[in-house]
């Protein structure tokens, strides 16, 4: 595998010691987590729909009625007519039938030189406790005598602030005919990170995880802070939509730009802290929402901070990997010499180089036997392939080459007619090559003549232009290594296919196959946490506490999932999870709506499923798929994931006919991508996919009922 094991060593040399890895894991995992919860989950709060009904009639107020009495008088008791409707009122009658409590006032208009005198009646209140009793008698025989039928709200609507002083729904009055409004709102959200994804997932693997994440930082804080500010609703809907062009690409490039810069032991813990962190930003906007209790400042509140995001630009380092897969090998070096020097660690120059070149050596020994004694013809392709790639820097022995070649052909010749028996003999016959060739020793062990032999580029550069470019390169660019230097170490070490494309994942079976069923599993695990997340309001209970509640439980699933995945691997604990998330969401069918907290326990359990589940597919997928294509195939499957997810908020609405249909359709999701889970192979302990033939050759025997040996 090429480049895999290399700069998995790598990154364990740059952080065997020092916290500052540690620091960048954690900066990365909150940039990945925090803004992002804040900007999916806020219009829940924002968007809010609190408890209303229609307005009475702007003549009543005078009477000072008691808001239950009033809304009883004036709007019809049937539940599915009550916030839409009001009975109309005979307004002259009613000054007729309560005249002793009405007193007409004039008011003078003047337009220009006309005055004009207005005459209106207002009605007031009576004084004493008696007086008093006797008014709200009168009141309720006159207005139950004089009301007609119940027609749409022709003064508007009330709205309790019990829960939500101001909301945007109750500041735009979205009810009634409106109501389709803020649902479109949250669906189109969704669209924009369909789009956003499709870009930052091409431009990501493209122009490299550290620049991308830079141009999401500097168009997302100043779009976030302008949507505190909408002149309409519209415009805050097409800011909405602009802000969802970076979820979720804002949330899996820090993601796997952490994987890519971690060692293999800190992989797992990625997602793990990725959710954790999740999960607090969840609480902490419950918190937030439940202190202010007005859209605006809850909308500051979750944006302004965000500013110090900008200093990210001198924090985060560019993916060695990446760098590697588009054949930068000198300055994936560079990332991983700076990373170990701020841990305290000194790397020469070079070392990425000789680990390279001592792994290829020492797999030149190791030459796979099939069980009918012969060699796989590809393995023996790609024998040659190294031998010849590693004796060309070298300095030529004709003698030595033609000898070598002889006995590797003669060796070669021979080991395809052994059998398994003279394995023994075969293991002597490697020994005897790896004796000719010394690069598979300590690279501090070289003989002198097998010294890199330099390259002369003053055929291509003379002298003075070569001492102007490395000038320039260190004042300007600020950089160690000779540009010519680097380029050796590019072209000789790139790989063949550093410039991979998303349309590549369909061109090799066995990874097209895990691309389908990451997919599916995707829009399965986006549509139920998302839905339960968006939900809370209709489980009957405080919006803030399910909420909470919600964000509070996610934070042991992931403790929970880390254990399972460390002893059980990925496949089996993400199909527990799922499974049993989905029971527990078809189980609410069965509860009575009288007993609500019911259903919020099984609505949570279901939820800390689903995020434990999501903790160990965000694990499973990055390691599945190629450095090559990581970004962009993740991308291109969270696009698929979003059409998905423009279903979330037509789920959430069903609960006006049940409140437990959103929870079955859920169910149903979450135990199906239990089961297409298994059809993966498992990940746990083994190499990062580094290219193309990598991923396609990884996991393509295994058998769907295995397990991991513990």
């Amino acid at each position: 595998m090429t480049w895999t094991e290399e700069l998995d060593e790598a990154s364990v040399l740059a952080t065997k010691k020092g916290y500052w890895h540690i620091v960048l894991f954690y900066l990365l995992c909150g940039l990945a987590a925090i803004p992002t919860s804040f900007l999916v989950f806020s219009q829940v709060f924002i968007n809010a729909t609190p408890k209303h009904w229609c307005a009475p009639p702007p003549a009543l107020k005078g009477l000072d009625l008691p808001t239950d009495l009033l809304r009883n008088l004036t709007v019809p008791g049937d539940k599915s007519n009550e916030a839409c409707n009001s009975y109309s009122l005979n307004m002259e009658e009613l000054y007729t039938a309560l005249d002793d409590y009405v007193i007409e006032r004039s008011k003078i208009i003047r337009v220009g030189d006309i005055v004009t005198t207005l005459k209106t009646k207002e009605f007031v209140p009576a004084f004493g406790l008696k007086e008093r009793k006797e008014q709200l008698r009168r009141v309720q025989e006159a207005i139950l005598t004089t009301r007609g039928e119940p027609t749409t709200c022709p003064h508007g609507w009330q709205f309790s602030t019990e829960h939500y002083k101001t909301t945007l729904v109750t500041e735009f009055s979205l009810v009634c005919d409106k109501d389709w409004l803020p649902r479109t709102s949250n669906t189109l959200f969704w669209v924009g990170s369909i789009f956003g994804n499709l870009f930052f997932g091409w431009f990501s693997d493209r122009y490299g995880r550290r620049p991308t994440i830079l141009l999401m930082i500097l168009l997302e804080v100043p779009l976030a802070i302008a949507a505190s500010f909408p002149g309409n609703y519209w415009t805050y809907i097409a800011l909405r939509v602009s802000g969802g062009l970076f979820f979720p690409a804002l949330y899996q490039l820090p993601f796997i730009l952490a994987l890519e810069l971690m060692p293999p032991s800190r992989r797992t813990y990625t997602g793990i802290v990725v959710g954790m962190l999740f999960a607090s930003g969840m609480c902490l906007l419950a918190l937030l929402a439940y202190l202010l209790r007005d859209w605006f400042y809850l909308s500051l509140a979750t944006s302004l901070p965000f500013i110090l995001l900008f200093g990210y630009y001198w924090l985060i380092p560019e993916s060695p990997r990446w760098l590697v897969g588009r054949g930068r090998v000198a300055d994936a070096e560079k990332v991983l010499r700076n990373l170990a020097k701020r841990n305290g660690i000194t790397l020469p120059h070079g070392f990425l180089i000789e680990l390279h070149k001592k792994i290829k050596a020492d797999e030149d020994t190791d030459i796979s036997i099939v069980p009918n004694g012969q060699i796989l013809e590809r393995e023996r392709e790609s024998y040659m392939d190294r031998r010849i790639s590693n004796m060309l820097p070298y300095k030529p022995d004709f003698r030595k080459i033609n000898e070598t070649n002889n006995e590797s052909k003669e060796s070669l010749e021979k080991t395809v007619t052994i059998s398994i028996d003279a394995s023994q003999n075969y293991k002597r016959d490697s020994e005897d090559h790896n004796d000719e060739m010394s690069n598979s020793e300590e690279f501090s062990t070289l003989e002198p003549q097998q010294k890199p032999l330099p390259v002369d580029y003053t055929s291509s550069i003379n002298t003075f232009r070569r001492k102007s470019i490395q000038i320039v390169n260190k004042i300007l660019l600020k950089e160690e290594e000779d540009i010519v230097e680097k380029k050796r170490m590019d072209d000789q070490n790139s790989e063949g296919d550093c410039k991979a494309s998303p349309l590549d994942v369909f061109r090799y079976p066995n990874i097209r196959k895990k691309f389908l069923i990451l997919t599916f599993n995707w829009i399965a695990l986006g549509v139920v946490y998302n839905s339960l997340s968006y939900n809370t309001p209709n489980l009957g209970v405080d919006d803030y506490l399910a909420f909470f509640i919600g964000g509070a439980v996610e934070i042991p699933s992931y403790f929970i999932a880390l254990q399972c995945m460390e002893r059980y691997g990925r496949r089996w604990v993400l199909c527990v999870f799922m499974s049993v998330g989905g029971v527990a969401c078809l189980s609410c069918a069965l509860v009575p709506e009288a007993w609500p907290w019911i259903t919020v326990s099984l609505a949570m359990l279901g939820r800390l499923c689903a995020a434990a589940s999501f903790s160990v597919f965000y694990v499973q997928i990055g390691e599945l798929l190629p450095t090559v294509v990581r970004a962009q195939a993740m991308g291109a499957s969270s696009v698929i994931a979003g059409v998905g997810l423009l279903t979330c908020p037509y789920i959430v609405s069903l609960a006006s006919y049940s409140r437990s249909l959103p929870l079955i359709i859920m169910g149903v999701l979450s135990v199906v991508a239990g089961i297409t889970s298994l059809f993966l192979p498992e990940t746990l302990n083994q190499l990062l996919p580094q290219t193309l033939e990598d991923g396609e050759s990884f996991g393509r025997d295994f058998k769907m009922l295995s397990c991991v040996n513990t």
